[in-house]
């Protein structure tokens, strides 16, 4: 299977702003040496470029990275973007209690693009190269720094993906239950709005979207109403990911409404959430599902990122964050600094060998007895391959020109298999090594031009990565971590990825390889893994190679150690979409195919799921996880459906809209009215008026009414409310009224007993057949009592 990794950039070159305002007669001229203050702001990278502004290596910087920001693909996330204005994007931090610098003064300097996020505590924005020394001069600007940049969690097709004609339908709306839900209930997630962050839903003109209105043009997005795309973040973003993944979700909760945002960096992807959360264009979703990663944020700790994220979580709690796990199991390394001695003398320049350092010790990534000096894995010919590496050191949440650098370094060298240095970081990295041939790559230096920074240090962050561009020739890299400076932390994590290819970095370690907003805990962040739909249909509980795992192992001095469970929950990839834009196409099938592979497939999957679950139980006190749980299909060695034992592959197990819904689906609720009491006496031939009625209870779904009276009783049974039922021979029934749920197949009875018997007789006559009645008794009495007086007058003596 093929991998790739796409960047959501900014591409689009941006007009300069009129020179008054750029320029205007009562700015400064930027000093030939700026004060050292001022340099202080300026991150590694940052004070390189300013330093070779009007230079050829300057001018050979911009050129590189404008055409690695041309391949299809991309720069490394941690390179600097400029435009073909000639400015460069970047991170003004600020302090809070100075507060940010003022749009107009950013302005009047030349930024534009400026956007201010209070979360990361820095204002984003592009600027001229030649404006950095004025801007960081500013007294609100702390530091200024690259920003972090986005890439997807996707995968390719594979060849030989399922052919489809016209629109298409996933996968996943049969597995994961949405189908069987609308079908049972007639409910489809209308109410409910389900925002997607994303890399892009195609060109965007004005509002309209090219691949939103080819997707209504086949059916596969709606018309009414039509999915809002904000466009006032990163002009709407670039790519056609976007669109791939609001397909699923219509596909599954066709009735509830779509939005999309398309960030390029960490503080576009805040201001995304922002901007949903205020309800901009009037839609405010109440789920909202991201396919993002952000490599080279913190992989130890959360970092300012995450912990952005995870405070809009809390600030929102109507609102549900998911997110793909990412697709680095194969191409990620966790474990301890476990050194060998080498002696190993490279030099950062090609010409010189003044700088020259010995290294004496290198991590070992075999065993004692067969000691490995580095990791290895194949890349293909002519693609892009990006490592970044960390360990655990303090990582500042937000540095400014007063952060320290971290006195404690790891170098890192990308080679061929001859040792020749292709990339590499010695100390602070400026930017990408030169990808031509001139001069030749060697064992012996790492060409970082003539403007490197500091050598015994990586900055403020613990942190290293860089590119490099292949050849027209497949090749097996190596990946060499040496010692240079300090005491390190003794843990360490690398990633690896190319743009274009998958491969396995040799050794690789799957667990702990979810980082940045995916590794927040729920409820802030809801993590997805996958399972291919062709292997989920087959019941092969598979998880795809690629897919991140967790438990997700942290570190820092100041708390120590701990894990993380991640992911979540599982859905499935591979499944078909439309291609609209080209997205996920295999021309080698016929007609093409497209097939959206990838964890980035699950959350907005998940998301519907969830759609359909909230809007058919809105009164319902459970939380998106325990409605998620409840219905989650236990797959090889995850847990029980709902046990709370969720593992670091599967998380709780395969969603299910059907299943969840029955399980927190309240029971109907049946009720007899007539007769009111609970026992009735007849006689026999005597009848019975009945009256019942069933209610849902809330639960969604129609309902079933039907009663039983018991044998001899006419009629037996009935669906009427209302019935009148005759018991003809004497003896004691039970009248049973049983409400269900059509759509869970789920019941509640109530009864009522009634007695038909014969009443004893009436009590006989006086007189008849020598008994005596109550009269008769008296009678006598009297008379017997009138005797007796008699006799005493007649003889006092008695």
């Amino acid at each position: 299977m093929q991998h790739r990794l796409k960047y959501a950039l900014i591409l689009a070159a941006l007009p300069l702003l009129a020179s008054a305002a750029m320029a205007p007669t009562t700015a400064p001229k930027t000093p030939t040496t700026p004060a050292p203050a001022v340099l202080a702001k300026l991150s590694p990278q940052i004070a390189h470029i300013a330093a070779t502004v009007g230079t050829t290596e300057g001018r050979a910087l911009q050129t590189r990275a404008l055409t690695a920001q041309q391949q299809p693909y991309g720069p490394a996330p941690l390179a600097a973007r400029f435009n073909s204005s000639g400015q460069v994007q970047v991170y003004l931090h600020y302090d809070a209690q100075q507060g940010a610098p003022a749009p107009a003064t950013l302005q009047a300097l030349g930024a534009t693009r400026i956007l201010t996020s209070p979360e990361l505590g820095v204002v984003q924005a592009w600027v001229p190269s030649s404006a950095l020394y004025r801007i960081a001069a500013l007294p609100q600007v702390a530091r200024v720094t690259i920003p972090r940049y986005a890439v997807p969690a996707r995968n390719l097709a594979p060849i030989g993906a399922k052919p489809r004609m016209g629109s298409v339908d996933t996968q996943g709306d049969a597995l994961l239950g949405a189908a069987q839900f609308r079908t049972a209930t007639g409910l489809d997630g209308s109410g409910i709005s389900v925002g997607i962050i994303s890399n892009g839903v195609g060109t965007i003109s004005g509002s309209t979207s090219s691949d939103i209105t080819q997707d209504q043009g086949t059916g596969d997005l709606p018309t009414s109403p039509a999915p809002y795309v904000d466009t006032a973040v990163n002009g709407g973003g670039s790519g056609n990911e976007g669109a791939a993944m609001m397909e699923i979700v219509y596909d599954m909760a066709p009735g509830a409404a779509l939005g999309f945002c398309g960030p390029a960096t960490t503080v576009d992807f805040i201001t995304c959430l922002n901007n949903f959360a205020a309800g901009n264009g009037g839609f405010k979703p109440t789920i909202i599902a991201d396919d993002l990663g952000f490599p080279g944020v913190a992989m130890f700790t959360d970092g300012s990122f995450a912990t952005a994220v995870k405070n809009f979580a809390i600030a929102n709690p109507n609102i549900q964050l998911l997110t793909a796990a990412g697709n680095d199991a194969e191409q990620f390394w966790s474990g301890t600094w476990n050194p060998i001695t080498i002696n190993t003398t490279i030099s950062p320049s090609s010409t010189s060998n003044s700088n020259a350092y010995t290294y004496t010790q290198a991590q070992n990534f075999g065993t004692a007895g067969n000691p490995l000096p580095y990791m290895s894995f194949p890349v293909a010919a002519s693609d892009t391959v990006t490592y970044i590496v960390e360990w655990d050191d303090t990582w500042p949440l937000n540095p400014t020109s007063s952060t320290p650098n971290d006195p404690n370094d790891y170098d890192v060298f990308l080679t061929d298999s001859s040792g020749n240095i292709l990339a590499c970081n010695m100390g602070i990295t400026p930017s990408p090594a030169p990808t031509s041939s001139s001069p030749p790559p060697a064992p012996s230096y790492c060409n970082l031009g003539s403007n490197y920074g500091t050598l015994t240090s990586p900055g403020p962050q613990p942190v290293q990565g860089n590119q490099y561009v292949n050849g027209s020739t497949q090749q097996t890299l190596q990946l060499h971590i040496y010692k240079r400076n300090g005491t390190p932390g003794q843990n360490l994590k690398v990633l690896v990825f190319a743009n274009n290819h998958s491969f396995q970095l040799i050794p690789n370690t799957p667990a702990g390889s979810i980082y940045g907003q995916s590794a927040l805990p729920a409820p802030y962040e809801l993590t997805t893994t996958a399972i291919s739909a062709a292997d989920a249909a087959a019941n092969n509980d598979s998880i795809e190679p690629y897919a991140s795992e967790g438990p997700i192992f942290f570190s820092q001095p100041s708390t120590g150690t701990s894990t993380r469970q991640k992911p979540d929950f599982t859905a499935v990839d591979c499944v078909d979409v439309t291609g609209v834009g080209g997205f996920g196409q295999n021309n080698n099938t016929t007609p093409p195919s497209a097939t959206f592979c990838g964890t980035s497939a699950t959350p907005e999957a998940t998301g519907a799921v969830l759609a359909l679950l909230k809007g058919a139980f809105p009164g319902n006190t459970l939380t998106p996880s325990a409605m998620l749980q409840a219905g989650a299909q236990a797959l090889t060695s995850s847990a029980s459906n709902g046990s709370g034992n969720p593992n670091g592959v599967f998380g709780y197990g395969m969603v299910n809209a059907y299943n969840s819904a029955a399980a927190i689906a309240p029971k109907p609720a049946a009720t007899i009215s007539a007769p009111a009491a609970n026992t009735t006496t007849i006689q026999p031939g005597g009848t019975v008026s009945f009256n019942g009625s069933c209610s849902a209870n809330g639960a969604p779904g129609s309902m079933a009414l039907s009663w039983a009276f018991g044998t001899g009783a006419s009629p037996s049974t009935s669906t009427s409310g209302s019935v009148t039922v005759t018991y003809a021979t004497a003896g004691t029934y039970t009248a049973t009224l049983t409400c269900t749920n059509n759509a869970f197949n789920t019941s509640t009875t109530a009864t009522r007993t009634v007695t038909a018997a014969v009443p004893p007789p009436p009590p006989a006559a006086g007189g008849g057949g020598g008994g005596l009645g109550l009269l008769s008794l008296s009678a006598l009495a009297a008379l017997g009592a009138g005797e007796a007086m008699r006799r005493r007058r007649a003889n006092p003596s008695i």
